[in-house]
């Protein structure tokens, strides 16, 4: 599965715009850091094999499941444990990523609008091969990258979602000077853009890994 969403990654560079950042200003308190996070090892079966018309219902399930019971990383840990404040998505998986880093006194938000980017699918009405989750998301992902929506959100409507991500973590350095941000690898991808683009430093990739992360810091 990190392998597959590697090479997704490759193809995001080919396609999103690539501007180069904004000089940043000078600010006396020191750099202000936010760090991107992707969550832990959800509790989900990649192991299975399904045609594309059963795609739709194993994302539910996927969306619904929470961790591995033992999915956690000394890294992360660390990491978490410098930030002032904790921003996450309401899916399970992040929920329990934060229980996991001890930092749930440290949240400060948890919404809706930083899942991850929908996955399309097709309309199931015809006859597929059967193939590993993993296989049909990387397929239809490369898809949607070329424009094909498939009852999902468009890459432009996913951009700007990241962008108000982006904009809310800025906006909450302003106050906290360290956030952590457990969120999604592709949206991670398009949220670290968005700060890229307003002049903030870092990785043009957080990491697609579980528990992996990058800093930015303005």
């Amino acid at each position: 599965m990190n392998s597959l969403l590697h090479n997704i990654d490759s193809e995001l560079d080919a396609v999103l715009d690539s501007r180069p950042p904004q000089a940043d200003s000078y600010s006396q308190r020191g750099p202000r850091r936010i760090v991107l996070m992707r969550h832990g090892e959800p509790d989900a079966r990649f192991d299975q094999r399904i045609p594309a018309a059963e795609l739709r219902q194993w994302v539910a399930r996927y969306h619904r499941a929470g961790l591995k019971r033992h999915s956690h990383c000394s890294e992360a840990q660390a990491v978490a444990d410098d930030c002032v404040a904790v921003v996450c998505s309401d899916l399970p998986r992040a929920m329990e990523s934060v229980q996991r880093l001890k930092r749930c006194e440290a949240l400060v938000l948890s919404d809706p609008a930083l899942r991850e980017i929908e996955f399309p699918h097709g309309p199931g009405r015809w006859p597929t091969p059967a193939l590993p989750p993993a296989a049909w998301l990387a397929l239809f992902r490369v898809l949607w990258l070329f424009g094909y929506r498939g009852n999902a959100e468009s890459l432009g409507e996913a951009r700007r979602r990241a962008r108000h991500g982006a904009n809310t973590l800025a906006q909450l350095s302003e106050r906290h000077d360290s956030v952590l941000f457990v969120g999604h690898a592709m949206f991670n991808v398009l949220v670290a853009r968005s700060l890229l683009k307003q002049g903030w430093r870092g990785p043009r990739r957080p990491g697609s890994r579980h528990w992996r992360y990058a800093i930015y810091e303005r």
